[in-house]
């Protein structure tokens, strides 16, 4: 039962780990130190013969990752868009509450040294200055935007990379017909069931009969830094907030060697507590072309992504797993200072002297306690 209760530990884990991903801002290196399971998953990762040794534990933290990044990002998106200052305010209490934990970790063998300040302030600047960079950046690797002149709609879209948009495709979210009149210009229009269609119709749920898509000819190239208009008169317009954009880049080598390479950094950030890998994936530009990826099935995409991220976690692990056993008092204190600094990260905006302010401490106490509860409930499994 004991041993229950601690596999059941890892998998409520990797379920925060997984959720934590979904969230810009928030970092899943910082939810594995707030479950008191960092150093334990960076060595189980640091080479084949660790991850066999230690399987049934990253068997039960996979399973609880991926259901928390496939079946509970849409819950936590909800929160956060309706009860964006609680759900904040409910991880930092959660990452406050874990400082005890951290502190007990870092001591176990060495005491405190004022040497001890320096890794604290260089990964407390670090989520700090990341979190400014992440504020200011705005730009996308490609946008949608729309326009209704008369009773005609034209959709423009522009491609910030620095690489062809070899082809796109846009849906329309309605529960109506897409009526048009006349001809779509410089795209042609169809209709599909997509992935979570056909899932849900295997297991008998109820689908749309179809859903829209406008889709790209063959020769509707798109150049790096240009754009590219489609028209279309109909008596419905529909506005970017229920249209959804996606792109495939033209594949080649180096394109083939940027994916993998970006996807190798940003699954080295994911891993380090206070940075988030999604954010890291914006700064190298490469956020969207994932998802897109990912949403679309996009195998040629997929394939280096997948490589490149296997590969930085593994071969981060390793180093992080290294350093953790030769200076290990030194690497908490940096871990510390990524901590706090996440707090900074995820402070939500807001706060006056309202019911939803009042709520969020609620929620931060709540917070706290359960890191509390957490640590309890891991420390009294593991002594037994």
């Amino acid at each position: 039962m004991n041993k229950f209760i601690l596999y059941l530990k890892f998998f409520i884990s990797g379920l925060a780990f997984g959720i934590a991903n979904v969230i810009p801002g928030v970092s899943g290196g910082t939810m594995l130190v707030v479950f008191g399971i960092y150093d334990k998953l960076t060595e189980a990762i640091s080479g084949v013969k660790a991850i066999l040794k230690n399987f049934g534990f990253l068997l039960s933290f996979a399973i609880g990752a991926g259901s928390g990044i496939l079946g509970f990002a849409f819950i936590i998106t909800w929160l956060f868009e309706q009860f964006g200052v609680q759900t904040n305010m409910f991880f930092i209490g959660l990452i406050l509450g874990s400082v005890p934990l951290i502190v007990r970790t870092a001591t176990k063998t060495e005491k405190v040294k004022p040497l001890c300040i320096l890794p604290f302030v260089i990964g407390l600047a670090a989520v700090v200055g990341l979190t400014i960079l992440e504020n200011a950046n705005t730009g996308e690797a490609y946008a949608m935007t729309s326009e209704v002149v008369g009773d005609t709609t034209y959709i423009t879209i522009s491609n910030n990379s620095d690489r062809e948009i070899e082809s796109w495709y846009i849906d329309i979210d309605t529960d109506s017909g897409f009526e048009y009149k006349d001809e779509i210009s410089g795209a042609e229009h169809t209709s599909y069931h997509s992935i979570g269609d056909k899932i849900k119709k295997l297991f008998g749920g109820d689908v749309p009969n179809i859903r829209n898509r406008i889709v790209s000819l063959s020769d509707s190239v798109i150049p790096a830094h240009s754009s590219y208009t489609v028209s279309y008169r109909t008596l419905d317009s529909f506005t970017p907030d229920n249209m959804e954009l996606g792109v495939s880049y033209s594949m080649d080598i180096g394109f083939f060697l940027t994916m993998l390479a970006a996807l190798f950094i940003a699954a080295v950030a994911m891993i380090i507590p206070g940075v988030s890998g999604s954010f890291v994936m914006m700064l190298l530009g490469v956020y969207s072309t994932v998802i897109a990826a990912i949403k679309n099935f996009d195998i040629m995409i997929i394939i280096p992504c997948a490589v490149g991220a296997v590969m930085g976690i593994i071969l981060g692990a390793k180093l992080i797993s290294t350093l953790l056993k030769k200076y290990s008092l030194m690497v908490y204190s940096a871990i510390m200072g990524l901590v706090i600094g996440s707090v900074y990260a995820i402070l939500p905006t807001g706060f006056g002297f309202n019911l939803e302010t009042g709520y969020g401490f609620m929620m931060l106490f709540v917070g706290i306690l359960t890191s509390v509860l957490i640590d309890k409930l891991g420390g009294a499994t593991e002594e037994k």
